[in-house]
């Protein structure tokens, strides 16, 4: 029973892991790609939002842990400085993927908000149950309960990653016709674009093996900050 745990435990990681890696191109190749116009990747994500007549969000720069993401509440997309001013495929799909976002509303906020909370489940909850399954080995409880309680968090959290990934694909789908009248004199580079865009659709599925990173460089106090703060300027008083 402990080794079949164990088994179901790794095929979870395993995924994890694919959808890392697939994610993980974006960056290592996408972003070494030029994209067919000079355009970076916050004017791509403005002129789409123009064109949903989507203009009430509002790109901010932001280099934490966690960023590169919309927060509806705000309406604001939070984008790295070095993914919001280049000019190459991989940060147009990591910033037009976010933006996708942005067009989630009315019906469709509430799996937008329902997908952020499950993110949120996936980053930090592995690491509160390993602290638990530990805390059930020092109580000298059977290991393969503290093996049962890990494999059944990481189980379900990966579930509920996998059944919420529509709202991904989703963001993607509301980009197309933006995507097909601006690029239609660049048909393969429209391809590749499609491409690092469904990487970008699974990647928070491999965040539950980056759980403890999660919870040591945002989560602590004074590690970082959970949620970006945006301060905004002070109106000059009139004399």
């Amino acid at each position: 029973m402990l080794a079949l745990f164990i088994l179901v435990l790794a095929l979870c990681f395993g995924v994890c892991q694919w959808a890392a890696g697939r994610a993980d191109v974006v960056k290592s190749q996408g972003l070494k790609e030029r994209a067919p116009t000079a355009h970076t990747a916050t004017e791509m994500v403005k002129l789409f939002l123009a064109y949903e007549g989507a203009q009430d969000v509002e790109v901010v720069e932001y280099d934490g842990v966690v960023t590169d993401y919309f927060d509806p509440a705000r309406r604001k997309l939070f984008l790295r400085p070095r993914i919001a001013r280049s000019t190459s495929m991989g940060a147009w799909a990591v910033a037009l993927h976010e933006a996708g976002h942005a067009l989630q509303t009315d019906s469709a906020l509430s799996d937008l908000k329902w997908r952020q909370t499950v993110i949120r489940l996936n980053r930090y909850g592995p690491f509160f149950a390993l602290v638990a399954a530990g805390g059930l080995l020092f109580l000298r409880l059977p290991p393969r309960i503290a093996v049962l309680l890990m494999v059944a968090c990481c189980v379900i959290f990966l579930l509920l990653n996998l059944g919420t990934l529509a709202v991904e694909y989703n963001a993607n789908a509301r980009l197309r016709r933006f995507l097909e009248k601006h690029l239609d004199r660049y048909p393969d580079a429209l391809d590749r674009l499609n491409g690092y865009l469904g990487r970008m659709a699974v990647r928070e599925v491999g965040d539950l093996i980056q759980s403890p990173r999660y919870f040591f460089l945002s989560a602590l106090p004074g590690s970082g900050k959970l949620r970006p703060t945006v301060t905004e300027p002070k109106k000059d008083e009139e004399t």
